[in-house]
């Protein structure tokens, strides 16, 4: 407990580094986020836009069915068919292709795939005409294309916007009440995010591993100014001292997110969907940080140089940024660039938190969440070997 008051007191001491340690990912982030925000936030033209409809029954088949249970013309049938009425005006400006459940198509080649369940027409056309059904009205689903952000969002407004006029203006057989699931959608995928947001993640991930290396130079000044060998007088164990700094690490980083979220939701109104895998995900990737922070220090005092905390500011963070997407989504490059930044720590950590943010569940995020922790458990195991057990202070 006492390193522990010694190194919060430490950074306290240092207003100038730690205003710049929490402020920097902020500011980069608004720098960024302002000098390209046309790459995320321009507007598409609809003939860029495409969708793919994979129905298990055809519209004909289905009015042929409800013909058959409904005193309702096949020309009205038509017209409030869900989704179809939509997109029977839309065919003309946008690609609309319609398939079956066998077809085999490229869901890559299209903005948006819907995918519409058996007898879904059918069982919306008895809600809306008032004719009781024990039938559950199975929602259709709707993909988004993430490597098309600006059409995706165009695809899903509109689709909302078709869905509150079925909801207000169909007259649903006298009910004061509108059924809750007609023209219900599930949204799947990943939705288009504002430039704001991708940096604020983005900067996010990328500073707290600069951090890291801030944390190693601090621990190697100690060691030259004769601190660390003060402590080991105290009789203060070495592995006490690398867990002082693996603690110390991860509050900073903590605060620092913290600082940065808030800051972000207070200025470029970031919002999260899901808050319990958001912090989980924040937690771990604090731990991670910490770990590297401990390796870095543990490296740095075996060799009784601080340029591998310099290298790994200077160079591997740099290199970790790019590969992980925090500069620009790597997969507008490259796919395989895309893959490769997906094994770095703070790409998978973006990834997480961009789907956290977005509504993601801790089971949809569990595969980063094991990573991270994976990477903080072996670094910090690794950092405890490599650091010196006899002290190894400079003479």
């Amino acid at each position: 407990m006492s390193i522990l008051r010694k190194e919060l007191k430490q950074l306290l001491n240092d207003k100038a580094a730690l205003l710049t340690t929490l402020l920097l990912p902020f500011i980069s982030t608004m720098i960024l986020g302002f000098a390209l925000a046309n790459a995320f936030g321009s507007q598409a033209e609809l003939d860029s836009v495409s969708i793919a409809i994979v129905e298990s029954s055809g519209l004909d088949e289905d009015i042929s069915m409800a013909n058959d249970a409904l005193s309702v013309g096949e020309e009205l049938l038509q017209q409030t068919a869900v989704p179809d009425s939509l997109f029977v005006n839309l065919d003309e400006e946008m690609v609309v292709d319609y398939f079956s459940d066998g077809d085999d198509f490229i869901e890559e080649d299209y903005t948006a795939v819907v995918a519409i369940p058996a007898d879904y027409r059918y069982n919306v056309w008895l809600e809306q005409f008032g004719v009781e059904s024990d039938r559950e009205t199975e929602p259709f689903h709707l993909l988004l294309n993430p490597e098309q952000p600006q059409e995706a969002i165009i695809v899903e407004t509109m689709l909302n916007s078709y869905l509150d006029q079925v909801y207000g203006y169909t007259v649903l057989g006298g009910e004061e009440e509108l059924p809750q699931n007609i023209g219900e959608v599930v949204v799947q995928g990943e939705s288009p995010i504002t430039s704001f947001e991708y940096y604020t993640y983005g900067m996010g991930v990328v500073y707290v591993f600069f951090t890291a290396g801030l944390m190693a130079n601090f621990a190697f000044s100690e060691k030259k100014a004769k601190v660390y060998g003060r402590l080991l007088l105290a009789n203060i164990q070495p592995v006490s001292y690398l867990f002082a700094k693996f603690v110390t690490s991860f509050f900073i980083v903590l605060l620092q997110l913290m600082v940065l979220f808030a800051l972000s939701m207070l200025v470029f109104q970031l919002t999260v969907s899901q808050w319990g895998s958001f912090l989980a995900v924040i937690g771990v990737l604090c731990l991670s940080v910490a770990s590297v922070a401990s390796l870095l220090v543990a490296v740095t005092f075996r060799a009784n140089s601080e340029k591998a905390a310099n290298v790994f500011m200077l160079l591997i963070v740099s290199v970790l940024a790019f590969l992980g997407g925090s500069f620009f989504p790597t997969s507008d490059l490259s796919p395989a660039l895309a893959e490769i930044g997906r094994f770095t720590p703070n790409g998978h950590a973006l990834q997480a938190l961009i789907q956290s943010g977005q509504g993601a569940t801790i089971g949809d995020v569990t595969g980063s969440l094991f990573y991270l922790s994976g990477f903080a458990v072996v670094f910090f195991v690794i950092a405890w070997i490599v650091f010196p057990s006899k002290g190894g202070t400079v003479k």
